[in-house]
């Protein structure tokens, strides 16, 4: 069993409990703050925390994780479910063990298909993956805050420029499929869904990292704006998945639209995934001053 640390809403203060669903109240990395708008400023309540222990080997979607009493709590005060998702992102080996997954795939595609343009996509995929997965070691660990303002301000930038570099590759990737072969787009298709699945969890690392260092306008705003980039991409991947589901259904035979309708379980869970969407929820901002 995994354990990871959430909030013990049976000892947080009327005031928060309150606040939260009026919407006078916000909780970032751990605490709650008096909102923008809520007419106070400051630290209410440090969150009191507890065990939560799950069985990683039997999960299979996130989201399954949050039906429980948890979820419940949540939806009574209005609260998105990321905070129990981001807690086990954060805390456990499970997005180390996604990135291990994707590091097979990036090695699988670069053997498979001979491309220089394919190799270098997936080296900068390494890179940027290696920054997010340093980034969550980081955030463990609060203690560290002190000494680590300078790594995590390079943190903040590399993976910035990292994602928009990737989001501007995927984009590319997806077209490129256009032309592959049907063994390697089988690969492919492969690739690309766990790569929409991942990013948006890579996101949500980025924007903890601002959060843990008091950059609250600066998590929002990497929220909204990877958010609108990530849903313009999954899009274009979802016209192009659908259109080739609809010639199979029709009764093609292109060995492309096959390929599609053979994944379509797969690709449906990926533009359907709840846990990706709340993890691209965006909190009200705290007011400070």
């Amino acid at each position: 069993m995994d354990t990871v640390f959430t909030f013990d809403w049976g000892k947080v203060i009327p005031e928060v409990i309150n606040g939260l669903k009026n919407g006078t109240v916000t909780i970032r990395d751990g605490v709650a703050y008096w909102a923008e708008g809520s007419g106070k400023k400051g630290i209410l309540q440090h969150m009191p925390l507890k065990n939560l222990d799950f069985d990683p080997e039997k999960v299979t979607d996130l989201i399954k994780l949050t039906q429980t009493a948890h979820a419940t709590q949540l939806a009574a005060i209005g609260l998105s479910t990321s905070i129990i998702l981001g807690a086990i992102i954060i805390q456990t080996v499970y997005l180390s063990r996604k990135i291990d997954k994707l590091q097979e795939k990036i090695d699988m595609v670069s053997q498979d298909i001979n491309s220089q343009n394919i190799i270098y996509f997936m080296g900068k995929l390494s890179e940027y993956f290696g920054i997010v997965e340093a980034s969550r070691t980081l955030l463990l660990d609060k203690a560290l805050v002190n000494e680590t303002t300078e790594i995590s301000n390079q943190l903040i930038v590399a993976l910035s420029i990292k994602r928009n570099e990737i989001m501007s590759l995927m984009d590319n990737l997806i077209g490129y499929s256009h032309n592959l072969t049907n063994k390697h787009l089988s690969h492919m298709l492969d690739f690309v869904t766990l790569m929409f699945n991942l990013l948006p969890k890579a996101l949500y690392i980025e924007a903890q990292l601002c959060d843990r260092y008091g950059k609250f306008q600066l998590a929002n705003h990497l929220i909204k704006e990877g958010k609108i980039k990530y849903d313009n991409s999954l899009e274009v991947f979802r016209k192009w998945s659908n259109d080739q589901v609809k010639k199979a259904i029709s009764g093609s035979s292109e060995p492309v639209a096959i390929c599609f309708h053979e994944k379509r379980d797969t690709l449906a869970e990926i533009f359907n995934s709840k846990e990706n969407s709340e993890l691209l929820y965006q909190p009200v901002i705290p007011k400070l001053k």
